[in-house]
Parts: structure tokens; C-alpha cells; sequence
């Protein structure tokens, strides 16, 4: 009877352990770097059956180049695009963020273990509008004055990545994630079961030839991971510069103007209108008053 009750407080134990690793998710093994910029580490991955192809040797070329083809389409509609000044489609790192993670994700992978995976998280930091321009301000929270987005908290990255058989399986866990007031950039690493800032987004990669399949996914893998071939990659040529996340947007072509250009047009002009139609009225309503 003793031995039965000691087997069933094992049993009990391991499928506590368990539970409590799929809560938490994977476990900080090795800080590489860590910065207000943000951070790269090693994580343990608490599933004993899983065994990546690690350590392996990508340059960082490479992996810039990767970072680079994840791109994040937005799927809410033109006006909710206007109103959070993001285009529908838009890379998910900026060049700082690239010249950042990537030489330190490829020393991640020459690290990392069977049983890690490399995590990161990034921190985006910039005004929409430069003090000097003029016009409204769309910040993702409300409207505001030229200039006022730059006191704002930054935003947040955050992923993990791995190497399995010839490819590299990328997950983002938060896209663009602002910080709450006091929050900082290297927080508790925590890893969070649902993704954020990826609702009504899709995240995809280009170009589309060097993405695996949808047979190569495998039970890690969510709606935000992306399963890439490397070594094809690297034949490629490169893919035509695409502008980054919450960027200037770029000159318009003469006579193909982008959509969202086309719409703060229109919208700058409705409100000349509202302007000089409000001037009128209080230019007759002045006129209507009886002089003494």
C-alpha cells in the first residue's frame, strides 16, 4: 500500500511540474545581451521529446535578411488604418531593430542548445511626426498636436526563434506592444500565451518562396509563426525595399499617390472647409450686427 501511495505522489509531482511548464512557458536559461534597447537570451524548452538543430551557424546577413521578409498586414479597414497612422502592410522590424538583434540572434543560435530556443524583444522608440511638420498628428492612442507622440512609451517586440531540420521556425508573442506607465523594456521575462498587438494582423514573409509550407508546422507553432528555409533564402535576390513599421512614409509617385496619403488629403481639406466655412459665418453674423 506504501509503495502504491508513493508512486501516486510521483506520478502527482510530475504532472504538476508539467502543468507548471506550460503555464509559465519556457524557462531563461543564459542572458546574451541586454540593453534599454532591448534583449536576447537562451531559454530552456520544457518539452523533453523536442530536439532543435542546435547549435548551428547563420551569419548575421542571413538573419538580418530574415528579420527583414517578416512583414505584418493589417486587417482592420482603411479607417481604422488612417486613424492608428499605419499602412495596411508594413515590415515588422525597423532598420535599427535589424542592425540590433541581428548579430545577436546569430550568436544565439551558435549557443543554444537541443533543448533552448533564442528569445528577443526589441523596443521601437520615435515620434510619428518630427516637431517641424505641420498638420495633425495620428498617434495610435488619439489625435495630437504635431510633435506630441514623442514623450510616449516605447513599443514593444517580443519572440522567440529556433532551428529545426534546414529551417528556422520565428514566433512573434507581441507586435508593437506600448508600455505602460512605470513598465520598462527589461521587464520580468515572461513569456505570455496569447499573443498581443497581433489581433486583426496576420504575419507572413517575403519572399513567399523561401517560406515553408503550411506540412512543416509543427505543434509549437501558432497563427504568428513563420517557418522559413534558410538556405534558399541566402540564393535569393533581395526583395525590394519595403518602409518599416510606424516610418515616415516615403514621397508619393506623381499621379499614384498611396492610399493613406490620398485619405489625410482628403481629410486635411474637409477640415479647410470646416474652416473657411466657419469664417464665413461669423463674418456675416459680424455683418448682421447693427452698428451704434
Amino acid at each position: 500500500m506504501s509503495q502504491h501511495r508513493q508512486a501516486a505522489l510521483v506520478l502527482f509531482t510530475g504532472i504538476a511540474m508539467a502543468l507548471s511548464a506550460c503555464a509559465t512557458g519556457p524557462e531563461l536559461d543564459t542572458t546574451i545581451q541586454e540593453s534599454e534597447r532591448g534583449a536576447v537570451y537562451m531559454e530552456r524548452i520544457h518539452d523533453r521529446s523536442f530536439h532543435a538543430a542546435h547549435p548551428i551557424a547563420l551569419s548575421a546577413d542571413i538573419m538580418a535578411r530574415i528579420l527583414r521578409g517578416v512583414i505584418v498586414k493589417d486587417t482592420r479597414g482603411p479607417l481604422a488604418n488612417l486613424i492608428a497612422a499605419k499602412s495596411e502592410t508594413v515590415r515588422a522590424f525597423g532598420d535599427e531593430e535589424i542592425a540590433y538583434l541581428a548579430p545577436l540572434l546569430a550568436e544565439g543560435l551558435t549557443k543554444a542548445a537541443p533543448d533552448q530556443q533564442v528569445g528577443f524583444r526589441v523596443a521601437h522608440v520615435g515620434a510619428l511626426n518630427s516637431p517641424q511638420s505641420s498638420g495633425i498628428s495620428f498617434c495610435s492612442s488619439s489625435v495630437r498636436f504635431p510633435g506630441a507622440c514623442t514623450s510616449e512609451q516605447p513599443l514593444l517586440t517580443e519572440g522567440s526563434l529556433y532551428a529545426y531540420g534546414r529551417s528556422l521556425y520565428l514566433t512573434l508573442t507581441e507586435y508593437r506592444r506600448r508600455l505602460e506607465t512605470g513598465e520598462t523594456v527589461n521587464k520580468a521575462n515572461q513569456r505570455i500565451a496569447n499573443p498581443t498587438g497581433l489581433a486583426n494582423r496576420t504575419v507572413s514573409f517575403v519572399p513567399e518562396s523561401a517560406k515553408r509550407p503550411d506540412s512543416y508546422r509543427t505543434a509549437r507553432s501558432t497563427d504568428a509563426t513563420l517557418v522559413i528555409d534558410y538556405d534558399l533564402l541566402a540564393t535569393l535576390p533581395a526583395v525590394p525595399e519595403m518602409r518599416p513599421a510606424a516610418a515616415q512614409p516615403p514621397a508619393s509617385a506623381k499621379g499614384e499617390p498611396p492610399q493613406r496619403d490620398a485619405d489625410l488629403d482628403l481629410l486635411r481639406k474637409e477640415l479647410q472647409d470646416i474652416k473657411r466655412k466657419l469664417a464665413e459665418q461669423e463674418a456675416e453674423r459680424t455683418r448682421s450686427i447693427p452698428k451704434p
